[in-house]
């Protein structure tokens, strides 16, 4: 009877006989929050670096097509050896010649890189977006897992306790050996969920550091308390209607850059139609078959007949405009579908929060009803325990309430034209 007294008092003393703090934080946490995590993605994801390039390869497009507006000189220069005439004089001639220019064509061109070059900006935001919106379910999920963590050692406490309790019993054999066995497994097997999580977490934190572009071998010090907040920034999607998803979605806006870019290459078509403007400059000298001088000359060209390949091209055009409507009116449809969905998940996460909190509720009352009888003595110690077993199960079964709100959240954000739209802490 000693003994079990013994085993009892230091069960208390362990945990002093109440419930385990569910809230319980630790001691230490590193610099990067999510704002840093962005801010140290946009500095050294290599996706992003990469549309980042393309940006900068269609700005240096549109400056070539600028540069087209100008006439293109060339220099030739030669060292006649041998001459076909007797000529006296120098065998070194030096020539200038000015060919191809057509500014109409040019104008064309710098419109149609104007529109790629928006694409490629467009394209960017939308892959930062994107990866935003990646980065943030991830920071996410790693700040449920530290808290799931955090219940299941305050879960293997208790069970530990149990087996202790259950070992003493069983010396003096108050329990058969079955029931002393079934806690024993009961501790294993709970030892090896905090491991899977462990696992799961390890993870998780190894994606979140490819996503920012960390090393993969180094320590990443997060810092995920209130990741809600840190997230969200307030957003809450109560104000965002499918109209301002229209006007805002990154990938709307992209197909219609691209349907602009197809009217621009089908004027273009048209153009090839017409007679094409010619202006021709040469300054030549000491040539052995030609006369020394200079020479300007203005015309047009026209090509008489082509197999109507600029016909055919025109209708090209056409189809490809169509196309592209055609995409954009299908990915509208698309993000239609996905906004209400969304929408239904909000609409029913708080139903589902209320449930969820109502279940956490009553299992904190069904412990500290049982600890009311354990202390009067109606309840044996070990129903004690499993009650407060009960509530820490309840309490890892509610980590992931907000999750399903969380997650469309993001999702609405990202579809509006991005996350960092609406928090201010990572707008860049």
């Amino acid at each position: 009877m000693v003994s079990v007294l013994l085993a009892v008092l230091s069960a208390l003393s362990a945990h002093g006989g109440g419930r385990p703090d569910s809230t319980q934080q630790p001691a230490y946490y590193g610099y990067f929050d999510f704002p840093t995590c962005v801010r140290y993605a946009l500095m050294h994801s290599d996706q992003l670096l990469d549309s980042r390039i393309e940006v900068q390869l269609k700005s240096i497009g549109l400056k070539d097509a600028h540069s087209e507006l100008l006439p293109t000189i060339e220099m030739a220069s030669r060292y006649y050896l041998t001459r076909t005439s007797e000529t006296v004089g120098n065998r070194f001639n030096v020539s200038f010649y000015m060919r191809n220019w057509n500014p109409y064509l040019a104008l064309f061109k710098i419109k149609a890189y104007n529109v790629l070059l928006d694409i490629a900006t467009i394209s960017h935001e939308r892959k930062i977006s994107e990866g935003i919106a990646k980065l943030a379910k991830a920071f996410y999920r790693i700040h449920l897992l530290e808290k799931r963590i955090r219940l299941h050692k305050q879960k293997l406490a208790l069970e530990q306790e149990k087996v202790n309790y259950g070992k003493s019993r069983l010396e003096q054999g108050a329990i058969d050996d079955v029931q002393y066995r079934t806690w024993q497994n009961q501790l294993r097997s709970d030892r090896i969920s905090l491991k899977n999580l462990e696992s799961q977490l390890d993870q998780e934190v190894a994606e979140l550091k490819g996503l920012i572009g960390y090393h993969p071998d180094y320590y990443l010090p997060l810092d995920t308390r209130d990741a809600v907040s840190q997230i969200l920034g307030g957003f809450n999607g109560q104000m965002i209607a499918f109209s301002d998803i229209q006007g805002a979605n990154l990938a709307l806006k992209t197909l219609a850059k691209k349907e602009q870019l197809e009217s621009v290459q089908l004027a273009g078509a048209y153009f090839q139609l017409l007679p094409q403007p010619m202006l021709l400059f040469e300054s030549l000298s000491n040539q052995p078959d030609r006369t020394s001088g200079s020479n300007i000359a203005i015309g047009v060209d026209y090509t008489m007949w082509d197999g109507f390949r600029r016909v055919r091209d025109i209708k090209r055009r056409k189809f490809l405009a169509r196309r592209a409507e055609i995409d954009r009116k299908e990915t509208s449809e698309t993000l239609y579908r996905n906004y209400k969905k969304i929408m239904s998940i909000l609409d029913l996460s708080g139903e589902r929060e209320a449930v969820a909190y109502e279940r956490v509720k009553l299992a904190e009352l069904n412990e500290e009803r049982v600890l009311l009888n354990y202390r009067s003595g109606d309840v044996p110690f070990e129903q004690y325990i499993g009650s407060r077993v009960s509530k820490v199960e309840s309490d890892i079964n509610a980590v992931g309430i907000l999750e399903p709100r969380v997650m469309a959240l993001i999702d609405l954000a990202t579809l509006a034209g991005g996350l960092d739209k609406y928090n201010a802490r990572i707008a860049h």
